[in-house]
């Protein structure tokens, strides 16, 4: 059986161990050769290992597994998205027949997908350019649904113009409400990113994504930080500042 050398992109290490894992016990046709959280650790070991299999998690600190891939050659690489996306985009997965793994990983389908790797590998079937783009685009629409924000006590259903901003923490996200709650979720900020609307929210550093529509104004004199309706005062990263600079023009 063909040996794949391969990479892990995940900036959640709990979730990168458990692949880890998983591939050491259960997939002996992989051999890892590295596990990057960031896209320039991705860049590097790219470079030095030249893998022949990317596990790649769509959400990386302040990029996406679409920023990497623009940025290598990827045309005999084959690649297993990490996600945990919603139905909606999940079908952009399916569309164009992508490998993906949903959080939180499980064994059975972890294998299933090494073996449909084998059989791409069999027919030297990689993901097209064409392909990959029409997932990015798919995964980036808004969605009209409700966020759920939920956590050991209960779920709560919120539409995205009560949101003011979320907040990182550790495994969790604090959503900041309009009406002054704060609400607990027991998912990433990572993964919110992707769920709520591209067209009102933004990441603005790593530990915070700003509902655009509260925004009074941008601060510049004292580091950067934007002022928002209700007083609050948030970092901005210096490499978000130009993208929020622009995306609010467009607004």
């Amino acid at each position: 059986m063909k040996k794949f050398q391969s990479i892990i992109v995940e900036d959640e290490i709990n979730n990168a161990e458990l692949l880890k894992h998983f591939i050491q016990k259960y997939c002996p046709s992989i051999e890892l050769l590295a596990i990057c959280a960031n896209k320039a650790e991705a860049l590097a070991a790219i470079v030095k290992h030249k893998p022949t299999l990317l596990f790649l998690d769509i959400v990386l600190e302040d990029d996406t597994a679409f920023d990497l891939l623009e940025e290598i050659d990827y045309k005999d690489m084959h690649i297993i998205f990490i996600t945990a996306f919603d139905e909606h985009a999940l079908k952009a997965f399916r569309f164009n027949a992508a490998d993906y793994l949903l959080k939180p990983i499980q064994i059975d389908e972890l294998t299933d997908a090494i073996s449909r790797i084998h059989e791409r590998e069999a027919n030297r079937n990689f993901l097209k350019t064409e392909e990959i783009q029409d997932i990015a685009e798919n995964i980036r629409k808004p969605s009209t649904k409700l966020v759920t924000i939920s956590n050991i006590d209960k779920v709560n259903f919120i539409k995205n113009e009560e949101i003011l901003y979320c907040k990182s923490s550790g495994r969790y996200t604090e959503f900041f409400l309009k009406d002054k709650r704060k609400l607990v979720a027991s998912k990433s900020l990572g993964e919110y990113e992707e769920e709520l609307d591209k067209n009102s929210f933004y990441r603005i550093h790593k530990s915070f994504i700003v509902n655009l529509n509260c925004i009074d104004q941008i601060n510049k004199k004292a580091g950067n930080y934007c002022e928002l309706s209700d007083g609050s005062s948030l970092p901005i990263s210096r490499r978000r500042l130009d993208g929020l600079l622009q995306f609010l023009k467009k607004m």
